[in-house]
């Protein structure tokens, strides 16, 4: 992976990434804002803006101008709203570089928000809002977050409530957009086959052109994350299901800590693979889910790790005795070796093949330089992946895996939660 990074006078950082082998090229811009930008009473407001960019501009009056000239390249467009980040992004034919540049860029600088497709996006939104509610394993999730963190920004959900969605005005999302959409809170990045085609010099100056006149401002400030754990939570969410979902979280590390490659690999010893530990013993011992995985996430002020799998209803109990007998396994004893090397080698392969697409490479770029201001190269992630000790992976499930620090989210069925909350000791 080949990149090289610029910085505008207004702070504005743009990031070049061409590839040699590949016919496509992805255009993405980065906003360094999400929910854990907004106070309550603006809880969904950075992603219903991130909706209403595509509504319009001066240069493309409807969403309808905007999806019609994508199309008409063949071009593949989209956006999305996370805890710490918005993003927008463009791919086609690298013969269209300049072209896809233009309409991302005309996206992120120019939405003119429609007083009439502002109603209009507040019932998409919720029904957006209810889709989740009726996917089980989506409101696990949000049952989670909010046991996790409760009525502070963390807790919520990205998407808003239908009382805050319904609240937003103009105003709101001109307000929000001033002060987040900032130079120095943005990143763009070019990545794929547009050397051959357009050459680094037009990329360059056309970025330089359309970004290079939005006045600087402060960054916008990050919502707190206050993080008690004094005992074991569980919370159930009751509903008609011919399934239970749920997921058991412990709170664990930021993405600075120097922990994470240790992290990483014990979820993929425990469940990153259908030879992991969890895999062998819900599914194919105990025949008691369809699916079962673990995952790790990191913020910028703390983290967690997962275990998530759909059960049986009348299973529930054993489900999580069967979890939790792996994770006591883990913390009272050392891998070996061969699993130690078998989880390396799935994240070393994770991290090669994710590298493969103009997109994968885009999207790496820029959250890599703006939660870190530094990507970090394919050789630099292999030696953290490789350095990782069976010692580490053990010290950090005996920190991570505390009865204390345990919550557990339950969608189903189901109405008292005391059994299940004496299962979650160590």
């Amino acid at each position: 992976m080949k990149f090289t990074k610029h910085k505008l006078p207004n702070g504005l950082r743009y990031i070049l990434a061409p590839m040699k082998n590949t016919e496509a090229v992805t255009v993405m811009i980065l906003v360094g804002t999400g929910l854990m930008y907004e106070d309550k009473k603006d809880n969904g407001l950075a992603h219903f803006l991130e909706h209403m960019c595509f509504k319009g501009t001066s240069k493309r009056p409807s969403s309808a101008a905007i999806s019609e000239e994508f199309d008409d390249l063949g071009a593949r467009n989209n956006a999305f709203t996370g805890s710490y980040s918005t993003g927008y992004w463009g791919k086609g034919h690298k013969k269209d570089s300049l072209k896809i540049l233009d309409l991302v860029a005309d996206i992120y600088l120019d939405p003119v928000f429609p007083a009439s497709e502002i109603e209009k996006e507040k019932g998409v939104i919720i029904q957006e809002i209810n889709m989740y509610e009726d996917n089980p394993s989506s409101k696990a999730s949000q049952v989670l977050d909010n046991l996790m963190y409760g009525d502070q920004a963390a807790g919520r959900e990205i998407i808003g409530t239908k009382e805050t969605v319904a609240s937003f005005t103009r105003e709101d999302l001109v307000r929000y957009r001033e002060t987040h959409y900032t130079p120095q809170n943005t990143i763009v990045v070019v990545a794929g086959g547009f050397e051959a085609e357009n050459g680094v010099a037009k990329i360059k100056s056309e970025i330089k052109k359309k970004f290079g006149k939005i006045a600087k401002k402060k960054r916008p400030a990050l919502q707190k994350t206050i993080v008690k754990a004094t005992k074991p939570k569980v919370r159930i969410h009751f509903k008609e299901t011919d399934q239970t979902h749920f997921i058991l979280s412990f709170y664990g590390y930021d993405m600075f800590d120097k922990r994470n490659p240790a992290i990483s690999a014990l979820s993929t010893v425990l469940g990153g693979s259908m030879s992991s530990r969890l895999f062998k013993k819900m599914r194919e011992e105990l025949g008691i889910c369809y699916y079962i995985g673990t995952s790790v996430s990191a913020g910028m002020e703390d983290g967690t790790f997962s275990i998530y799998a759909g059960v049986a209803n009348d299973r529930l109990e054993e489900a999580i005795e069967g979890v939790m007998s792996e994770l006591r396994k883990i913390k009272a004893e050392i891998i070996e070796q061969d699993e130690l090397q078998r989880s390396k080698n799935i994240n070393l392969s994770g991290l090669v093949l994710g590298l493969e697409s103009s997109s994968e490479v885009a999207d790496r770029c820029a959250f890599k330089e703006l939660y870190f201001d530094h990507i970090r190269t394919v050789e630099e992630s292999t030696k953290k992946i490789q350095a990782v000790t069976a010692k580490q992976i053990h010290d950090v499930a005996g920190e991570v895996f505390e009865t204390k620090k345990a919550n557990l989210a339950v969608v189903g069925p189901h109405k008292d939660g005391s059994k299940l909350e004496k299962l979650l000791k160590f």
